[in-house]
This record gives C-alpha cells, structure tokens and sequence, in this order.
C-alpha cells in the first residue's frame, strides 16, 4: 500500500481493541541489489518524537475512520448475532414447552421489513416502530 507523508491512518490496536490515529510523517525508501522496499514512520499522539515503524504496528491499518468504523460494525453485529442465536438454542433445550414460541417470535421479527415493526408496550398499547 501507497501512503502519503501527513496522512492520517487509523490503527485498530490488537492488544488494546482501541482506533488510534496515527500520523505519516516519514517515508523511507531502501533500494538495494535486490529490490526497492518502503516503510513509513508514523506519529502517535501529539508528541512529535512519539513515533514508530508501519512495520511494526501491530494492528489493522486503515484509510480513514469510515473504513475502520465499518470492520468494528461487523465484527460487533456477528458477535451480537452469536450472542442472541447462542441464547435462543439454550431457551430450546431448557425450555421444550416454550420453544415454539421463541422460535416464531424470532422468524416473525426477522421477515418483518424496517416499517412493519410493530411493538406493543406494557399498558397494551400497540406502536408501530419506524426506523430508518
């Protein structure tokens, strides 16, 4: 990947699952008998002598905050949705008598569409839920 020097990167950290923007402020070019390699130096923070390799970052590099903001989503909505499917085959083993019930309630909520979405509130009152 080809970066330009003042470009800001945004770094998912493994060790710490935190977005850390981090700064181009060198890029270094080695030509060699055996080819030509290229490795930036990166600012972390405001400290301009806080700086490091691209090479040795360990995380995920991204272009921009979108890029890495839609990783995080996905990863965050699989987990959610292990999660909850983890739970609904538990209320099946645990609950036989019930599990009709969870099962349907569960394929209803999945093929409504975004404005079918009905939601009925503790005092009976039936609410038609618009997202969007």
């Amino acid at each position: 990947m080809t970066y330009n020097v003042g470009q800001i990167l945004f770094i998912i950290l493994e060790k710490k699952m935190q977005v850390y923007p981090m700064m181009i402020v060198e890029e270094i070019v080695k030509r060699t008998l055996h080819g030509e390699e290229t490795n930036y130096v990166l600012q972390g923070g405001s400290d301009p002598t806080t700086t490091i390799l691209l090479s040795h970052i360990d995380g995920e590099v991204f272009e921009s905050a979108d890029e890495a903001k839609y990783v995080l989503t996905v990863r965050a909505t699989a987990q959610i949705e292990k999660l909850v499917d983890s739970a609904v085959s538990r209320a099946t083993k645990w609950y036989d008598n019930n599990t009709k019930n969870v099962q349907q309630e569960m394929q209803e909520v999945m093929t409504l569409s975004q404005e079918q979405i009905k939601v009925t509130l503790s005092d009976g009152t039936v609410a038609n839920l618009k997202t969007g």
